[in-house]
């Protein structure tokens, strides 16, 4: 039987838990983890920079321990990391990053820090690594150069502090818990086989564009339709969480288009598209993706050559380039829609329908969810839902009342839920970032 009592986490324990785990996290040559008091001082120090406020403003910011002979002083972004040594060596207090923290800017810089023999611990400089890394939360097609591997630590939140090593997440303290990095729900089997024959949709109108071509293309890796779609809903999700005013995705499946843009006891979307070619331009741009990236790629001394998304990261054309922008300035305008109040609904195939939904408040209420400890949803914790806002309720009871009408929600604080009527029950998932920085 669970206690009814939770216990909290603090630092030392993210520290052990993280202590315990570098080995298995280290690559080769790593820079050593520092000995658990020094660790510990480190987080504690930087767990208390994160409950202050810098002018009204939350404390924010990126810290790297390592020396700065590390990093070659001719380097900068988007390719190297640019370092920017202070003259004077600052103290490595709470009351010091709170300062320093608005001019660092958390997605693009980090504060140096490494152990001096005089004072113990001391800021060295600035460390400049670009906003390309943002990618592995928001989603991208750029290529972008990691930290080297050695201890970070990311101050995200009030409280919640994550460690990495270099730019692989290990652990995050936030609430109390001390989590670990998991697959999310967007891998899931169960998302896979709900989408899967979108993707053999696509495929199939990649293949018929190959029926008319004169000179041989790649083939395409079935896998890299999925994967685009992701680091897309990646986009979208971190554009609205950038937004920090919250906002609701609808999804629903073909079938249902006409009921929803016509009067039903469900939805009423106050701004209704015309069915029309640029409400699919998605699915139009991914297929004219995948055909560039297939053309760019064949030739006649390898013409069974297989391309996905390693090739498209590693090198585009000035086709694939304009593709790229695109796709990700749709999704840029969809987290824009957002901002509105009421959701945004789409097809399951990504087509716009309409946005400014407004979900009727004479649906059945939902009392309690399962929310999921895994992305399939195989563990789960009953809850009340008497705690959650108007926008969360009003998702959890349009998907209470339609099984086959997927949602997503984020909070104004960044928090993000998909909910899916699952094996009998209204289901919650929060597992929608590899990022422990916005899981």
């Amino acid at each position: 039987m669970p206690s009814e009592y939770q216990i909290r986490a603090y630092p030392r324990d993210l520290a052990l838990f993280v202590r315990d785990r570098w080995p298995m996290a280290s690559a080769q040559g790593c820079s050593p983890l520092p000995d658990l008091a020094v660790l510990e001082h480190l987080i504690s120090v930087c767990y208390q920079a994160s409950l202050l406020r810098e002018e009204e403003r939350p404390v924010r910011f990126r810290l790297i321990f390592l020396a700065p002979d590390q990093f070659p002083p001719d380097l900068g972004p988007p390719v190297g990391l640019h370092r920017l040594l202070f003259r004077d060596k600052l103290p490595f207090t709470d009351r010091e990053l709170r300062k320093l923290s608005p001019s660092v800017d958390f997605y693009g810089s980090l504060i140096g820090l490494w152990r001096d023999g005089k004072s113990g611990l001391s800021i060295w400089g600035i460390v400049h690594s670009g906003p390309r890394w943002t990618q592995s939360l928001h989603g991208g097609g750029k290529g972008y150069q990691p930290l080297p591997d050695s201890l970070v630590i990311n101050v995200t939140n009030p409280g919640r502090i994550t460690v990495s090593n270099g730019s692989t997440d290990i652990a995050t303290l936030n609430a109390g818990d001390v989590v670990c990095p998991s697959t999310t729900v967007i891998d899931s089997m169960w998302i896979r086989s709900a989408f899967g024959t979108l993707a053999d949709e696509e495929l199939a109108l990649h293949r018929e564009a190959r029926r008319y071509v004169t000179k041989p293309w790649a083939a395409i890796d079935p896998e890299f339709f999925g994967i685009i779609k992701k680091q897309v809903f990646m986009r979208i999700i971190g554009r609205i969480r950038s937004h920090r005013h919250g906002g609701t995705l609808i999804f629903i499946p073909e079938e249902r288009k006409d009921e929803f843009l016509s009067e039903n006891p469900y939805v009423r979307i106050r701004y209704r598209f015309a069915d029309e070619e640029p409400c699919r331009r998605f699915r139009t741009l991914i297929v004219k993706t995948a055909d560039a990236l297939a053309e760019f790629h064949g030739s006649l001394e390898n013409p069974e050559r297989k391309v996905g998304w390693t090739e498209y990261l590693a090198g585009k054309n000035q086709t694939l380039s304009l593709l790229d922008e695109s796709v990700f300035e749709w999704a840029h305008l969809v987290a824009g829609m957002t901002q509105v109040d009421g959701a945004v609904v789409m097809t399951e195939r990504l087509e716009l329908v309409g946005f400014g939904a407004q979900i009727s408040g004479k649906l059945w209420h939902v009392d309690s969810i399962a929310k999921t400890l895994d992305p399939e949803g195989f563990e789960i914790r009953k809850e009340q839902t008497d705690c959650v806002g108007s926008r969360h309720n009003s998702a959890y009871s349009l998907c209470s009342a339609l099984h086959d009408v997927l949602a997503v929600v984020v909070s104004q604080d960044g928090t993000a839920q998909l909910i899916k009527w699952n094996d009998g029950m209204l289901t919650v998932w929060e597992q929608l970032s590899h990022s422990l920085m916005e899981a």
